[in-house]
């Protein structure tokens, strides 16, 4: 029988590069493209809830310059929690800056997201190659207690688990959460590549639930708990096609498993 959580808190998301392997410009006109669809989605979908903007307040700004008439619908969304901004204002590779701009980081972030609406108060660091020891204690000084990220473990991950307490040198704590199948382990579902959502493919409810199964059982190799995190997204990507007929499959595929849309701020409440 295939493992399965009690609950799978299901959270929408995107992961955005700013610049790539493509050009700021045209990573905009994504990123318009995918804000829009966003909203779209919020506003018509009763399935669709929550989306999370990748915890850096900067791609506001970025789609504002380009797209002014979204203003008062982001503010809408932000201010209902439907859209969760911050709390950095980019997300950097945590080793090639100074110890100050994690800091000032942190504090540009707050100022920009607050001034939209309630700031994710998530240490959401989903990309980042590896993290600095120091990391709890700048969370713990900017009011947040959790540490969400995929990379930076070696071989103490098989006894800590995917949930443990994570101290830093002056014995700040955060709940950190490592992602099994990283920030994209939900992402794309329903295509047979997670990339072809950025096409007209449609959607196969079947081939959701076989993603979805390997994932709880990658999960059950490690996880503590009966509270597992499904993160729908990936890199550059719109909001999930068809959000309500895949959350029905999954739910009749997995009937002991309640699926919750959900944001990061709830799933590690109850975490």
């Amino acid at each position: 029988m295939t493992p399965a959580p009690k609950v799978a808190y299901l959270v929408p998301h995107t992961h955005w590069d700013r610049e790539w392997y493509l050009t700021f410009p045209e990573f905009r006109v994504m990123l318009v493209r995918a804000v829009k669809g966003v909203l779209d989605a919020l506003e018509q979908d009763p399935e669709f809830r929550h989306f999370c903007l990748d915890g850096q307040a900067v791609a506001l700004e970025d789609h504002l310059e380009a797209a002014p008439e979204d203003e008062e619908r982001l503010r809408r969304h932000v201010r209902s929690g439907a859209l969760a901004v911050g709390p950095w204002y980019v997300l950097p590779d945590e080793f090639l800056i100074a110890p100050e701009t994690h800091v000032r980081n942190l504090l540009l972030g707050h100022e920009v997201a607050s001034s939209f609406g309630p700031v994710q108060k998530v240490g959401y660091a989903p990309d980042a190659f590896g993290h600095v020891a120091q990391m709890p204690q700048i969370l713990r000084r900017a009011g947040i207690g959790t540490f969400v990220y995929q990379r930076g473990n070696g071989d103490e991950i098989d006894r800590l688990g995917w949930e443990y307490a994570w101290r830093a040198p002056d014995g700040s704590e955060v709940l950190a959460l490592c992602l099994p199948g990283g920030y994209c382990n939900a992402g794309g579902l329903g295509f047979e590549e997670i990339w072809h959502t950025h096409t007209a493919r449609e959607v196969d409810p079947a081939r959701a639930v076989e993603q979805v199964r390997a994932l709880f059982s990658r999960y059950a190799e490690r996880s503590r708990t009966d509270l597992w995190l499904l993160l729908n997204g990936c890199d550059h990507f719109p909001a999930q096609r068809d959000f309500g007929r895949v959350l029905a499959a999954l739910s009749a595929a997995f009937p002991r498993t309640v699926f919750r849309p959900a944001s990061l701020t709830e799933y590690l409440s109850s975490l």
